[in-house]
Protein backbone atom coordinates (compact mmCIF):
# COMPACT_ATOMS: atom_id res chain seq x y z
CA UNK A 1 0.00 0.00 0.00
CA UNK A 2 1.15 3.60 -1.07
CA UNK A 3 2.48 5.93 1.65
CA UNK A 4 2.06 9.68 1.03
CA UNK A 5 3.57 12.22 3.28
CA UNK A 6 1.03 15.53 3.32
CA UNK A 7 2.97 18.55 4.88
CA UNK A 8 1.24 21.33 6.95
CA UNK A 9 1.62 24.24 8.63
CA UNK A 10 -2.29 24.69 8.76
CA UNK A 11 -2.78 27.58 6.42
CA UNK A 12 -5.28 27.56 3.65
CA UNK A 13 -2.22 26.70 0.90
CA UNK A 14 -1.42 23.40 2.88
CA UNK A 15 -4.90 22.07 3.17
CA UNK A 16 -5.52 22.75 -0.49
CA UNK A 17 -2.49 20.78 -1.22
CA UNK A 18 -3.52 17.72 0.78
CA UNK A 19 -7.18 17.97 -0.82
CA UNK A 20 -5.48 17.94 -3.95
CA UNK A 21 -3.79 14.88 -2.91
CA UNK A 22 -6.48 13.06 -1.27
CA UNK A 23 -8.52 13.50 -4.34
CA UNK A 24 -6.12 12.02 -6.95
CA UNK A 25 -5.61 9.03 -4.75
CA UNK A 26 -8.75 8.26 -3.48
CA UNK A 27 -9.63 5.31 -5.46
CA UNK A 28 -5.80 3.86 -4.38
CA UNK A 29 -5.25 2.07 -1.34
CA UNK A 30 -2.82 4.63 0.49
CA UNK A 31 -1.87 5.49 4.18
CA UNK A 32 -1.77 9.55 4.00
CA UNK A 33 0.64 10.79 6.64
CA UNK A 34 -0.39 14.40 7.89
CA UNK A 35 2.88 15.68 9.08
CA UNK A 36 3.36 19.38 10.91
CA UNK A 37 6.75 20.28 12.56
CA UNK A 38 7.00 22.74 14.98
CA UNK A 39 10.41 24.29 16.42
CA UNK A 40 11.56 27.26 18.25
CA UNK A 41 12.57 30.31 17.46
CA UNK A 42 14.81 31.34 20.08
CA UNK A 43 16.50 29.64 23.12
CA UNK A 44 17.91 30.17 26.54
CA UNK A 45 14.50 30.91 27.90
CA UNK A 46 13.83 29.62 31.49
CA UNK A 47 10.71 28.41 30.15
CA UNK A 48 11.44 26.92 27.07
CA UNK A 49 10.20 23.26 28.04
CA UNK A 50 6.92 24.75 28.79
CA UNK A 51 7.15 26.52 25.61
CA UNK A 52 7.90 23.07 23.89
CA UNK A 53 4.93 21.20 25.87
CA UNK A 54 2.47 24.19 24.50
CA UNK A 55 3.54 24.34 20.77
CA UNK A 56 3.18 20.55 20.69
CA UNK A 57 -0.18 20.83 22.22
CA UNK A 58 -0.89 23.47 19.43
CA UNK A 59 0.52 21.35 17.17
CA UNK A 60 -1.67 18.48 17.89
CA UNK A 61 -4.57 20.57 17.83
CA UNK A 62 -4.26 21.84 14.84
CA UNK A 63 -3.39 18.38 13.03
CA UNK A 64 -7.29 17.18 14.66
CA UNK A 65 -8.66 20.16 13.27
CA UNK A 66 -7.63 19.73 10.02
CA UNK A 67 -8.44 15.91 10.11
CA UNK A 68 -11.90 16.70 10.58
CA UNK A 69 -11.77 18.97 7.69
CA UNK A 70 -10.11 16.57 5.42
CA UNK A 71 -12.41 13.56 6.42
CA UNK A 72 -15.87 15.68 5.70
CA UNK A 73 -14.94 16.26 2.22
CA UNK A 74 -13.05 12.09 2.31
CA UNK A 75 -14.83 9.88 5.20
CA UNK A 76 -13.12 7.06 3.69
CA UNK A 77 -9.47 8.16 3.75
CA UNK A 78 -6.58 6.55 5.47
CA UNK A 79 -4.93 9.70 7.36
CA UNK A 80 -2.49 9.34 10.66
CA UNK A 81 -1.28 12.46 12.22
CA UNK A 82 2.20 13.16 12.99
CA UNK A 83 3.40 16.11 15.19
CA UNK A 84 6.87 16.20 15.01
CA UNK A 85 9.50 18.82 16.48
CA UNK A 86 12.29 20.26 14.38
CA UNK A 87 12.95 22.37 11.58
CA UNK A 88 10.60 21.49 8.38
CA UNK A 89 13.52 19.62 6.50
CA UNK A 90 14.92 17.76 9.69
CA UNK A 91 11.37 16.59 10.43
CA UNK A 92 10.76 14.98 6.03
CA UNK A 93 14.19 13.51 6.40
CA UNK A 94 13.28 11.98 9.56
CA UNK A 95 10.08 10.96 8.01
CA UNK A 96 11.55 10.11 4.80
CA UNK A 97 13.99 7.48 6.44
CA UNK A 98 11.65 6.11 8.93
CA UNK A 99 8.90 5.42 6.59
CA UNK A 100 9.89 5.72 2.94
CA UNK A 101 7.01 7.21 1.57
CA UNK A 102 6.11 7.25 -2.31
CA UNK A 103 5.66 10.47 -2.32
CA UNK A 104 5.57 13.94 -0.36
CA UNK A 105 2.58 16.92 -1.25
CA UNK A 106 3.49 20.12 -0.01
CA UNK A 107 2.03 23.57 -0.62
CA UNK A 108 3.15 26.62 -2.24
CA UNK A 109 2.13 30.04 -0.89
CA UNK A 110 2.74 31.99 -4.57
CA UNK A 111 0.41 32.48 -7.49
CA UNK A 112 2.38 29.39 -8.96
CA UNK A 113 4.82 26.78 -7.68
CA UNK A 114 8.09 28.42 -9.59
CA UNK A 115 7.41 31.68 -7.74
CA UNK A 116 7.40 30.14 -5.03
CA UNK A 117 10.67 29.05 -5.15
CA UNK A 118 12.28 32.60 -5.47
CA UNK A 119 11.36 33.42 -1.56
CA UNK A 120 14.56 31.04 -0.31
CA UNK A 121 11.28 29.22 0.98
CA UNK A 122 11.27 25.50 3.18
CA UNK A 123 9.80 23.98 -0.02
CA UNK A 124 12.73 24.74 -1.90
CA UNK A 125 14.91 23.50 0.84
CA UNK A 126 13.04 20.49 1.15
CA UNK A 127 13.38 19.76 -2.83
CA UNK A 128 17.11 21.12 -2.63
CA UNK A 129 18.05 18.30 -0.23
CA UNK A 130 14.99 15.47 0.49
CA UNK A 131 15.65 12.42 -1.60
CA UNK A 132 11.96 11.43 -2.58
CA UNK A 133 9.50 11.73 -5.09
CA UNK A 134 8.13 15.62 -4.40
CA UNK A 135 4.44 16.93 -5.65
CA UNK A 136 4.46 20.83 -5.04
CA UNK A 137 0.42 22.10 -5.69
CA UNK A 138 0.03 25.96 -5.94
CA UNK A 139 -2.19 27.48 -3.47
CA UNK A 140 -5.20 27.51 -5.56
CA UNK A 141 -5.15 24.66 -7.63
CA UNK A 142 -8.06 22.42 -7.97
CA UNK A 143 -7.64 18.58 -9.17
CA UNK A 144 -8.41 17.59 -12.80
CA UNK A 145 -7.53 14.40 -14.17
CA UNK A 146 -3.70 14.61 -16.00
CA UNK A 147 -4.32 13.87 -19.80
CA UNK A 148 -1.31 15.56 -20.88
CA UNK A 149 1.89 15.85 -18.31
CA UNK A 150 4.96 17.42 -19.22
CA UNK A 151 8.70 16.17 -18.70
CA UNK A 152 11.37 18.65 -18.41
CA UNK A 153 14.57 17.41 -19.66
CA UNK A 154 18.16 17.86 -20.48
CA UNK A 155 17.92 14.46 -22.44
CA UNK A 156 20.50 12.37 -19.85
CA UNK A 157 19.66 8.61 -19.33
CA UNK A 158 17.80 8.37 -16.12
CA UNK A 159 20.27 5.68 -14.39
CA UNK A 160 17.56 4.07 -12.21
CA UNK A 161 14.48 2.90 -13.49
CA UNK A 162 12.59 3.49 -9.83
CA UNK A 163 13.56 7.05 -10.14
CA UNK A 164 10.39 7.73 -12.56
CA UNK A 165 7.95 5.19 -11.34
CA UNK A 166 5.94 7.91 -9.44
CA UNK A 167 5.26 9.79 -13.09
CA UNK A 168 4.76 6.38 -14.93
CA UNK A 169 2.39 5.45 -12.15
CA UNK A 170 0.32 8.41 -12.52
CA UNK A 171 0.09 8.41 -16.32
CA UNK A 172 -0.95 4.55 -16.28
CA UNK A 173 -3.23 5.48 -13.78
CA UNK A 174 -4.72 8.64 -15.64
CA UNK A 175 -4.22 7.19 -19.02
CA UNK A 176 -2.06 9.98 -19.90
CA UNK A 177 0.43 11.09 -22.06
CA UNK A 178 3.42 12.29 -21.31
CA UNK A 179 5.41 14.86 -23.09
CA UNK A 180 8.99 15.49 -23.02
CA UNK A 181 10.01 19.11 -23.55
CA UNK A 182 13.93 18.03 -24.32
CA UNK A 183 15.84 21.51 -23.40
CA UNK A 184 18.63 21.62 -25.55
CA UNK A 185 22.25 22.72 -23.85
CA UNK A 186 25.70 23.70 -25.46
CA UNK A 187 26.87 19.55 -25.99
CA UNK A 188 25.88 17.99 -28.55
CA UNK A 189 23.27 15.03 -28.18
CA UNK A 190 22.18 12.30 -30.74
CA UNK A 191 18.44 12.83 -30.34
CA UNK A 192 17.28 9.31 -31.29
CA UNK A 193 19.92 7.46 -29.28
CA UNK A 194 18.60 9.73 -25.90
CA UNK A 195 15.05 9.69 -26.92
CA UNK A 196 15.18 5.60 -27.32
CA UNK A 197 17.03 5.60 -23.84
CA UNK A 198 14.36 7.54 -22.14
CA UNK A 199 11.79 5.86 -23.78
CA UNK A 200 12.54 2.55 -22.88
CA UNK A 201 11.33 3.49 -18.71
CA UNK A 202 7.61 4.34 -19.95
CA UNK A 203 6.78 0.98 -22.02
CA UNK A 204 3.37 1.30 -22.72
CA UNK A 205 2.35 4.78 -22.42
CA UNK A 206 1.60 7.52 -24.95
CA UNK A 207 4.31 9.30 -25.84
CA UNK A 208 5.88 12.55 -27.26
CA UNK A 209 9.53 14.36 -27.35
CA UNK A 210 10.09 17.78 -28.41
CA UNK A 211 12.63 20.02 -28.66
CA UNK A 212 12.74 23.76 -27.23
CA UNK A 213 16.25 25.99 -27.90
CA UNK A 214 17.17 29.95 -26.88
CA UNK A 215 18.46 30.83 -22.85
CA UNK A 216 14.75 31.25 -21.45
CA UNK A 217 14.17 27.75 -20.66
CA UNK A 218 11.12 28.47 -18.69
CA UNK A 219 9.57 30.56 -20.68
CA UNK A 220 9.85 27.76 -23.63
CA UNK A 221 8.33 25.64 -21.36
CA UNK A 222 5.76 27.67 -20.43
CA UNK A 223 4.78 28.28 -24.29
CA UNK A 224 4.60 24.57 -24.75
CA UNK A 225 2.41 23.92 -21.70
CA UNK A 226 0.24 26.57 -22.99
CA UNK A 227 0.35 25.66 -26.13
CA UNK A 228 -0.40 21.78 -25.77
CA UNK A 229 -3.08 22.29 -23.07
CA UNK A 230 -0.98 20.58 -20.26
CA UNK A 231 -1.93 19.50 -16.83
CA UNK A 232 1.41 18.93 -14.84
CA UNK A 233 5.13 19.53 -15.44
CA UNK A 234 7.44 17.07 -14.02
CA UNK A 235 11.30 17.48 -13.52
CA UNK A 236 14.15 15.43 -12.60
CA UNK A 237 17.02 16.36 -10.11
CA UNK A 238 19.82 14.32 -11.45
CA UNK A 239 21.44 17.56 -13.75
CA UNK A 240 22.70 20.05 -11.44
CA UNK A 241 23.51 22.81 -14.01
CA UNK A 242 20.02 22.21 -15.31
CA UNK A 243 18.15 22.32 -12.39
CA UNK A 244 19.48 25.25 -11.26
CA UNK A 245 19.11 26.79 -14.64
CA UNK A 246 15.59 26.74 -14.32
CA UNK A 247 15.20 27.88 -10.86
CA UNK A 248 17.74 30.74 -11.43
CA UNK A 249 15.71 33.67 -10.23
CA UNK A 250 16.65 35.65 -13.33
CA UNK A 251 14.58 32.87 -15.66
CA UNK A 252 11.94 31.67 -12.81
CA UNK A 253 11.01 35.53 -12.42
CA UNK A 254 9.81 35.47 -16.41
CA UNK A 255 7.84 32.11 -16.12
CA UNK A 256 4.36 32.17 -14.78
CA UNK A 257 3.02 28.75 -14.70
CA UNK A 258 -1.20 28.89 -13.98
CA UNK A 259 -1.74 28.20 -10.31
CA UNK A 260 -3.61 24.79 -11.77
CA UNK A 261 -0.07 23.68 -12.66
CA UNK A 262 1.13 21.53 -10.14
CA UNK A 263 5.21 20.33 -10.17
CA UNK A 264 6.32 16.61 -9.42
CA UNK A 265 9.77 16.78 -8.67
CA UNK A 266 11.64 13.30 -9.05
CA UNK A 267 15.15 12.81 -7.66
CA UNK A 268 18.14 10.23 -9.31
Amino acid sequence: MKRILLLTDFSDTARNAAIYALKMFENEKVYFDLVNAYDLEFSGSPYIMQVKEELAQESLKGLKNELSILHRRFPNARVELASRFGSLLEVVKNEVSDFKPELIVLGCRGETALENFLLGSNAYEVIKNVEAAILVVPKHAKFKKPENIVFATDMKDIKVDEVVEPLRDLAHHFHAGISFVNVLEDEYINRLDAEEKIASHFQGLNLNFNFIEGENISNGILKFMDDNDCDMVTLVRHNESFFERLFHPSTTKEMVLHPEHPMLILHD
